[in-house]
């Protein structure tokens, strides 16, 4: 039988161990030393968005890769449109979904002599980076995002709930 005394010994030594662990995690951590990219600290709808500005509002593809991609994202859909450097994008956001450290985004891309596209993107983040991506896209069915399909409203026939 282990006495009290044994008992409160290996307890303490326990303790400590687990302190000292956290602490050298706290302390080797990339979110505390090293990283400064732009995304670090900041939520994942945050990350994104910093991402698209880069990529889409100013054109900067390859600059926005560099500065919000992890060194091991997997891009599922590498060769999909707009992924090279162009004139700046419009981008018409037509929904967000953020969950976790998931984020979509629907939206509607035209802009450089290319054909309007509806396009999803999905993320998944990691510390304030992109590891994760996969576009979904097709083209208009008119002219113009303002022209397409899916920027109409729809009406799901859902009634405000009073109160």
């Amino acid at each position: 039988m282990i006495s009290d005394k044994t008992l409160n010994t290996i307890s303490i030594a326990v303790g400590l161990l687990l302190t000292a662990y956290v602490a050298q995690d706290l302390h080797f951590n990339p979110r505390w030393y090293g990283d400064r990219g732009p995304g670090v600290g900041k939520m994942p709808r945050e990350v994104v968005a910093g991402y698209m500005d880069t990529a889409y509002g100013r054109g900067q593809v390859a600059t926005a890769a560099k500065l919000y991609y992890t060194r091991k994202t997997i891009d599922v859909t590498p060769d999909a449109p707009y992924r090279s450097d162009s004139a700046p994008l419009k981008s018409t956001v037509r929904l967000v979904v953020a969950e976790g450290l998931n984020v979509v985004v629907q939206h509607c891309v035209e802009g450089d002599g290319n054909p309007p596209r509806e396009v999803v993107d999905m993320f998944r983040t990691s510390n304030g980076r992109i590891a994760w991506r996969k576009t979904i896209a097709q083209p208009v069915n008119g002219p113009s995002c303002a022209a397409s399909s899916l920027a109409r409203s729809v009406d799901l026939g859902l009634k405000p709930v009073p109160g």
